[in-house]
């Protein structure tokens, strides 16, 4: 009898022969290069970047965590027949280097690119802020302990440039014979990414937006970028207790915060908790949205609506 692991492995590989041959499928004249990416923000950058040349799976769907989920066998075999994956970064989400591991394995042939090169992380430290490694590019051993980089450099639209700039190569490295589009497409992209970034700094350095709390510490890059005082509920991914809940109502009420910012992927009930007690309101923002750059400034947006009353 073939154990359930082993069954589990051909049905895969089964799956994967069923979808075409990824070598034959990059050579052919015409044919789009499938491209695998984690997250929707992603999906954008490739799609602007390479156009109609490509077909892009998306590991992560819309409303998902990627902390926790677990794709599908049959998506983990879309996956597998692609040209090339382009990943966050190494080191930066479990659920993408376990997919690494597994999609290599069952295609040796897949292009793997780290979208994160030449981005320098931000990593939580003990009192619970957020401090630059310097020098530091994600996905690179420099020597020093980071056990646990902040995996959110999508939500810096500075990041996003080197994201994008980084898929750029990888598509040219799959595809040389149209370098020139991809440069094309990548330069008008990052060119609207500069642009927005350039906007949102104007705005708050017009407007002091004071304390910002969120539920979900994932927006410690954009505060970074802006100056901005992002304070997150939860710690390290823990729930808040009902002292830590406490101590937020104060703090919420001492910078007249009116505003809780949920996400999303998770439960609005701390959220809710704190607005009840402030008399305040909670609002949905979602870090994973597929419409990136608009989301980018509907945050923006958001933020700066909270802080102004």
């Amino acid at each position: 009898m073939i154990p359930r692991s082993g069954v589990i492995t051909l049905a895969l590989v089964l799956l994967v022969l069923a979808a075409g041959c990824n070598d034959i499928a990059r050579n052919a004249p015409g044919e789009r290069i499938s491209v695998a990416v984690t997250i929707p923000p992603q999906e954008e950058m490739v799609r602007e970047i390479g156009g109609e040349r490509v077909e892009v799976v998306v590991m992560v769907p819309p409303g998902s965590d990627p902390h926790t989920y677990e794709p599908e066998p049959a998506l983990v075999a879309r996956a597998a027949g692609a040209d090339l994956y382009v990943t966050i970064g190494t080191g930066l989400l479990p659920i993408e280097d376990t997919l690494v591991s597994r999609l290599t394995a069952m295609n040796p042939g897949l292009v793997v690119a780290d979208s994160s090169t030449g981005i320098s992380s931000l990593s939580p430290d003990q009192g619970g802020e957020t401090s630059l490694v310097q020098g530091e590019d994600l996905g690179r051993e420099t020597g020093q302990a980071n056990p646990s980089p902040d995996p959110h450099i999508w939500l810096s639209l500075r990041n996003a440039v080197i994201m994008s700039e980084n898929t750029r190569d990888a598509l040219i490295k799959v595809d040389p014979a149209n370098e020139n589009e991809y440069r094309r497409n990548c330069d008008k992209y990052t060119s609207r990414l500069r642009d927005l970034d350039q906007e949102i700094d104007a705005a708050y350095s017009r407007n002091d937006p004071g304390m910002i709390l969120v539920t979900h510490q994932a927006w410690d890059y954009f505060a970074r970028d802006y100056h901005l005082d992002i304070v997150a509920i939860e710690n390290d991914g823990k729930e808040a207790t009902a002292k830590d809940l406490a101590s937020f109502i104060l703090l919420a009420r001492s910078h007249g915060i009116r505003v809780v910012f949920a996400e999303a992927q998770e439960s609005t009930r701390e959220a809710e908790t704190i607005a009840g007690e402030i008399g305040g309101s909670v609002r949905v923002i979602d870090p994973l949205a597929g419409d990136y750059l608009a989301n980018m400034e509907r945050v923006a947006e958001a933020f700066a609506g909270a802080v102004q009353g």
